[in-house]
């Protein structure tokens, strides 16, 4: 979506993985075969292990932008008769580029979403959206009504119950607002690309190795095309429907080239290329 130049094109092809920020938002970062990885709290999914988010990973490879996750809740979601669908699974994913915070970003018309559950209860079809806003359908999930009431329980009011990106619940009050409803799904968006679902074969084929124990959860992921986002540095986060757990993800990714910059970029290549070897020729003419 940034334009970039064709200095900026060629600097950045030894950039192109996804790198983790520094800082309060990232103080644990384990990267391995291309992907940065990010991990959640152990223990802190309100009703079980089933409800309990592990980590992310996150990867670029060529105009793709990559994403893992693990816990132990499937991608099609848990059974549970009451909520509604009938079972309970994963929220939307959200990217905030704009540097405010959740609320302030979807009130500006910032915040970027995806929704890669088929099964989930978000208003949008799968795929990439831009202008988010979104909604909770936390409740109608048998789930919790606000952040303030999660952390309410002694058991969930500890460190990185969002991950390393949001540490401590202070910094999670601060990121989305404690006493206001969990806004886990998309509302409305203009859908700016389509997702492709990834299994764990498809992942570990392409270098994806979580950690500890979060390898041997649920794991999937998905892909879309980078330039879907902007580039810069980000926030993304994810909630499960009843808001049970969750999770956050700081990151860096740089922006996706426009095809004509690339073109471009290819032809100057080309070109730089074409004249050493007439350089060449020449010399060995001479000699």
């Amino acid at each position: 979506m940034l334009k970039m130049t064709v200095a900026t094109v060629v600097g950045s092809v030894a950039a192109l993985g996804l790198i983790a920020t520094s800082g309060d938002r990232a103080n644990a970062q384990s990267i391995n075969n291309g992907w940065t990885y990010q991990y959640d709290a152990v223990g802190d999914g309100s009703g079980g292990s089933q409800y309990d988010i592990k980590g992310m990973a996150m990867s670029v490879q060529g105009d793709k932008l990559f994403v893992a996750m693990t816990g132990g809740t499937p991608l099609t979601g848990v059974n549970y008769a009451s909520a509604q669908g009938g079972s309970i699974g994963w929220g939307d994913l959200f990217f905030n580029f704009s540097g405010k915070n959740f609320n302030d970003a979807a009130a500006a018309g910032q915040l970027f979403g995806v929704r890669f559950a088929s099964t989930n209860d978000s208003k949008v079809g799968l795929g990439v959206y831009s202008g988010v806003q979104a909604t909770s359908v936390a409740l109608q999930n048998s789930g919790y009504g606000s952040l303030d009431q999660y952390y309410s329980h002694s058991a969930f009011n500890k460190q990185n119950t969002q991950g390393t990106a949001l540490a401590t619940r202070n910094a999670v009050n601060d990121y989305y607002g404690g006493a206001g409803s969990i806004k886990n799904v998309i509302n409305s968006g203009s859908k700016v690309s389509d997702v492709s679902l990834l299994s764990a074969q498809n992942l570990s084929a392409m270098g994806l190795s979580f950690g500890g124990g979060a390898a041997n959860d649920n794991i999937f992921g998905f892909s879309f095309d980078r330039g879907a986002l902007p580039g810069g540095s980000f926030m993304a986060n994810v909630f499960l429907e009843c808001g049970n757990d969750a999770m956050a993800f700081s990151g860096s990714s740089a922006a996706a080239p426009e095809p004509t910059t690339m073109a471009g970029a290819a032809l100057g290549i080309a070109a730089i290329g074409g004249l050493k070897r007439a350089r060449r020729r020449k010399q060995a003419a001479a000699s």
